[in-house]
């Protein structure tokens, strides 16, 4: 048993839903990320501001000749006092504490950190955590973090100068409190407005995929019975426009179709109800009473007439069923559509003498390429209609030409003309031009549809024209470069 395992594509809505709330989760992101680095940046700034206003302070104090050391000890007592959180050690040179102060941490193990030893007389602020902080009870952290800065002071003693080192420490626990809590409260924040900024695009997404559900409910509503219902382009989103537009134009050529195709099978069960109603009238009346011989013989050449138009008939629509499947492969080699034509005015010239119609041929040579027997059957086909509706004692003229890259064949019959609202229809299978005129002996009712169907397997055109004088069937083909 052979498992599937490829899964159906997510809606739009999820799609649309994901990547906007991810965007906007990822610039709430953002934003949050910028403003911890910018307060953390601010709380560094102000404590490196605060550290080198001190040192310089109290470098002052203690570089001062005129003042003792218990009076520089009471100016650093009274300066300490303003600052909360300030710890400082002064050594001498043998690396002797001096001062320290009272609540403060043992700075002794900074001496030994990378930080001291780089940043000495440097006037730069390092960071140094102490886990044996004393202070940890009061900040209720298990180890305490400082900023300390360090600097060699020039203190003047026994006729020569020595240098004592100073390290001054601010505790930046409050500080990274504060961050600590900041982050928290903005990540349950972003947790929140996450969910809510989810939800808000979900609704959003869903009521501006409105009117698509709303053009797929009329679609759906669509069937084979109302095919003439059309959506409108002015009163869906810009976006929709031309799948509208697109989706009428293709409801338009479907039920084309399925008009041509019901008025086809109308016409169709039509052509064939009137051979053999004409077949079971005969038969009926040969039947009704006793017949001569030559009687039923009648009846029989009069059967067999109908059953040659029905074969007929059926060998034409196999012929369109082909050209409908693109199974219509005409034979390629060049010929003349003038001695074409000359061949096919040989077959009815007997008929148009017999309904004293004439037969006229004008142009020149003009060599196509394309299968013989097709371009006869149609020059064959538009030459009986022209003969069958051309007056008695008038001329069917037949023009070979050359126009350009085409070669064109055009048959004139002069005749009743036809009106402009049937022209584009008279290539359609069983069209008249007069509904209630009966096809006895007229042919079929498909040689025109048959014609088209020849010509675009040639890659050809064909029209029709009409007015006052004559009617004009034009056949163009490609010519066949010399």
């Amino acid at each position: 048993m052979r498992i599937n395992w490829r899964r159906r594509p997510f809606s739009l809505e999820i799609r649309l839903t994901f990547f906007i709330s991810l965007a906007t989760i990822i610039a709430f992101a953002a934003f949050a990320g910028i403003m911890l680095h910018s307060v953390q940046n601010h709380f560094a700034e102000q404590d490196v501001k605060n550290l080198q206003q001190i040192n310089t302070t109290l470098s002052t104090i203690l570089e001062n000749p005129d003042d003792s050391e218990r009076q520089k000890v009471e100016k650093i007592g009274i300066i300490l006092a303003s600052y909360r959180y300030i710890s400082v050690l002064l050594l001498d040179p043998q690396k002797q504490v001096l001062y320290r102060s009272a609540d403060g941490p043992d700075l002794m193990p900074v001496l030994k950190t990378a930080g001291f030893s780089q940043n000495l007389g440097s006037g730069n602020v390092f960071q140094w955590a102490d886990s044996q902080d004393s202070m940890q009870n009061m900040h209720g952290m298990s180890q305490s973090t400082w900023r300390i800065i360090a600097s060699p002071v020039a203190s003047p003693g026994s006729g020569k100068t020595a240098t004592d080192t100073l390290l001054i420490a601010l505790s930046i626990d409050f500080h990274l409190h504060y961050l600590d809590a900041l982050k928290h409260n903005l990540l349950m924040i972003a947790s929140a407005m996450s969910l809510l900024i989810i939800f808000i695009v979900l609704f959003a997404v869903h009521k501006g995929h409105q009117p698509l559900r709303n053009v797929s409910m009329k679609i759906k509503n669509i069937t084979s019975e109302n095919l003439d219902v059309r959506l409108e382009p002015e009163r869906v989103p810009i976006e929709l426009e031309q799948l509208v537009i697109s989706f009428n134009h293709m409801i338009a050529r479907i039920e084309d179709v399925f008009t041509r195709q019901a008025n086809f099978s109308a016409d169709l069960a039509h052509e064939i109800r009137t051979p053999i109603t004409n077949l079971v009238t005969q038969t009926e009346i040969a039947l009704s009473q006793p017949r001569t011989t030559k009687e039923l013989e009648d009846v029989l050449y009069s059967s067999l007439e109908e059953y040659n138009r029905m074969a007929k008939m059926v060998s034409d629509m196999l012929f369109l069923a082909q050209a409908d499947n693109n199974q219509l492969i005409p034979e390629r080699i060049p010929l003349d559509l003038r001695a074409e034509t000359i061949k096919v005015f040989e077959f009815f010239e007997a008929w148009a003498e017999e309904r004293n119609v004439g037969l006229q041929l004008e142009g020149q040579a003009c060599i196509v390429e394309g299968d013989p027997l097709m371009l006869r059957r149609v020059i064959n086909n538009l030459l009986s209609n022209a003969i069958r509706y051309t007056p008695a004692g008038r001329s069917v003229t037949v023009h070979v030409h050359e126009r350009g890259k085409w070669a064109e064949l055009t048959v004139e019959n002069p005749g009743a003309p036809i009106a402009p609202a049937h022209l584009p229809r008279l290539f359609d299978r069983f069209y008249r031009v007069d509904p209630s005129r009966q096809r006895k002996g007229e042919g079929s009712g498909i040689g025109l549809a048959i014609v088209k169907s020849i010509v675009a397997a040639h890659q050809g055109k064909i029209s029709v024209a009409s007015d006052a004088m004559s009617t004009r069937f034009t056949l163009s083909l490609p010519r066949l470069a010399a």
